[in-house]
């Protein structure tokens, strides 16, 4: 084995290629995750406006609904919890 082939097969050799093949992957990957949709939660009253409120009766055990404002504006607040969802 000659001094060329000694420093080609080096663990620091192989740790910067190991290294530059990560970061190549980790970027080819974040810009795939860029391109993917984005999802909306709808309003479940009108089916129609992106939801940002979490509503549910109060003293209730059900399980929150997700609402848009204008829905929301239209409910009695005595009886609901309307909560904004966290930004």
């Amino acid at each position: 084995m000659n001094h060329a082939d000694r420093i080609a097969r080096s663990p620091v050799d192989l740790t910067r290629h190991a290294g530059a093949l990560l970061t190549h992957r980790a970027a080819a990957l974040a810009a795939a995750a860029a391109r993917l949709p984005h999802t909306i939660q709808l309003c479940v009253h009108c089916r129609e406006n992106p939801a940002g409120f979490w509503v549910s009766r109060t003293g209730g055990k059900t399980v929150r609904r997700p609402w848009c404002l204008s829905c929301c504006e239209q409910l009695d607040r005595d009886h609901c919890d309307v909560i904004r969802f966290p930004s």
